[in-house]
């Protein structure tokens, strides 16, 4: 603030998106050193000073529970991660595929299959991610409100075999029988709706000052979206949809 630069100009150096350096400045996440020098000399400090808070980061012990993945995931998931595990509410909304936190261990790996020629050691190391993520979501004292529309696509596209999606189908049925996430299904029936761009992950903070972020990714690459006008558009589209899809208790295909 003294140095007047914006939280923009910030990112613009880390060359990120906003919400990486709100997430260093409240705590959430530790800057790494090359992150403080940068942000040293955008904020306009003289070099002993960027030298004192470098060596003041490599020391740092604050660490996200993501670190240990760093060279097996893109920043922004790793990033998404950290986000739901303190998010009070997560709204999801997925098509062709279930999302990662409801996948069972088999569709998972089928899912990290589709990525290609993979090492048997990544593989298991991009599972084990995604087993940890869900786990810390579902098994945290203060689980956030978990709320998933699922397009009638993501419960019929077949990865592997029939076993595994019919594995995975009862998989959410347990889960929405134990009260566990709010599941419902948009019904190839139901027609096309106003939102046809594809997934997306609206999160929401218990925080006064923590803005609702939204998620979206692609083959190419993910954006996380604050401004609080396109925000609030997303979480009125997943309203609808939630009203007009069905309880996946009550799905029948």
């Amino acid at each position: 603030m003294a140095a007047g630069r914006s939280q923009k100009d910030a990112a613009l150096a880390l060359d990120c998106d906003v919400t990486k350096i709100y997430r260093i400045e409240s705590g959430r996440t530790a800057a790494k050193p090359a992150d403080v020098q940068a942000l040293g000399f955008t904020y306009g400090l003289d070099r002993s000073h960027i030298d004192d808070l470098v060596s003041l980061a490599r020391g740092a012990k604050l660490r996200g529970w993501t670190d240990g993945y760093v060279d097996m995931i893109p920043s922004d998931l790793s990033m998404l991660a950290d986000l739901e595990t303190s998010a009070r509410s997560i709204s999801d909304y997925s098509v062709e595929k279930v999302p990662g936190l409801l996948q069972t261990d088999e569709y998972a790996r089928c899912v990290i299959d589709l990525a290609g020629e993979l090492p048997r050691a990544r593989r298991d190391a991009l599972l084990r991610f995604r087993l940890e993520r869900r786990e810390r979501v579902f098994e945290c004292r203060d689980r956030p409100r978990l709320r998933f529309v699922l397009h009638e696509a993501a419960l019929r596209v077949e990865l592997g075999t029939h076993r595994i999606l019919a594995d995975q189908r009862t998989h959410l049925l347990d889960l929405a029988d134990r009260g566990v996430v709010d599941l419902r299904v948009w019904p190839f029936s139901a027609g096309l709706h106003r939102w046809m761009s594809g997934a997306f992950t609206l999160m929401e903070f218990a925080g006064k000052n923590e803005p609702s972020i939204v998620y979206t990714e692609n083959q190419v690459d993910a954006h996380y979206l604050e401004a609080q006008q396109k925000v609030s558009r997303f979480s009125a589209m997943f309203q609808d949809m939630r009203k007009r899809s069905i309880p996946m208790k009550e799905f029948t295909s």
